[in-house]
């Protein structure tokens, strides 16, 4: 694990692969073999860069649990973080919570992004009279919870679409011990953190929204498991709509943890959107 100094904190990062095909990610954790690591090894070959969220981990983390517009905190936290590593343009993916400072990115710092590949998450309106937190409520008997493997256990990764694949069903088993492990290593505040713009942006009505993001001049991509109970495939669609040139990739038999219980598949059509941006028509 490296550390770097950015907007008056410190990011914890790991950093996979060389050269300057760049990828960046953040969020709170990640999985030993996600698919954003896989994309620093063979076949594939980017440099890599696995930031973890100011609040988490090794990182600087935060005390106040009043909730927050953390997309643009996190997605600051990754611009600052690209010009103080010198890198001037790269590719972001993300699984879930970790697309918000892609979002945030493709809409205040396009100019930084090749590609996008939001993978089984979206930005989502909430009206500004009526934002609810991310997750929505803080967690009750938090002190009972905190190091307890048995109320941490059914915190932890899982995913219950039927499937009798066994690489699947191991990945899963997999999944689930590490999550756990994570979640018995996390400080009491880790589990405090709110994040209150899922919108990533400042609209105010859900017309303006899509206004909004329809300005993005971004190559965009959707990895999305169509089972999916927390962004439904017909948000992905209406949203897709709405952004010039974007792309769906939708997979019938993934639910939310989708990206997490397949990454190779999902490795693989990152590189292959990643190779086809660069003569991609509007």
């Amino acid at each position: 694990m490296k550390t770097i100094q950015v907007n008056g904190v410190t990011l914890a990062y790991e950093e996979y692969g060389s050269g300057d095909r760049y990828l960046i990610s953040t969020q709170n954790f990640f999985f030993r073999h996600c698919h954003m690591a896989l994309l620093g090894k063979e076949p594939y070959h980017y440099h890599v860069f696995l930031i973890y969220t100011r609040g988490y981990g090794e990182s600087t983390h935060i005390y106040d649990p009043t909730p927050q517009d953390y997309t643009t905190i996190w997605g600051e936290d990754v611009a600052s973080f690209a010009k103080a590593m010198g890198i001037q343009s790269f590719y972001y993916t993300g699984i879930s919570h970790g697309n918000w400072a892609g979002w945030y990115l493709a809409l205040n710092h396009p100019e930084m992004l090749r590609g996008f590949a939001c993978g089984n998450g979206i930005a989502q309106f909430r009206s500004p009279n009526d934002r609810t937190p991310v997750p929505p409520r803080p967690i009750e008997n938090l002190d009972e919870i905190v190091g307890n493997r048995e109320a941490l256990e059914k915190m932890a990764w899982q995913e219950s679409w039927p499937t009798q694949n066994p690489e699947r069903l191991m990945r899963r088993e997999q999944n689930h011990k590490e999550h756990l492990e994570i979640l018995m290593h996390r400080k009491r505040e880790e589990f405090t953190i709110r994040n209150l713009n899922t919108s990533c942006c400042d609209a105010k009505t859900e017309e303006e929204f899509y206004e909004i993001m329809g300005r993005i001049n971004v190559p965009i991509l959707f990895l999305h498991g169509m089972l999916d109970p927390l962004a439904k495939i017909e948000k992905v669609v209406r949203l897709s709509q709405a952004i010039p040139g974007s792309q769906i990739k939708a997979y019938q038999n993934l639910g939310h943890g989708g990206g997490d219980e397949c990454p190779e598949i999902f490795a693989r059509d990152c590189d292959r959107f990643f190779r086809d941006t660069e003569g991609r028509i509007l």
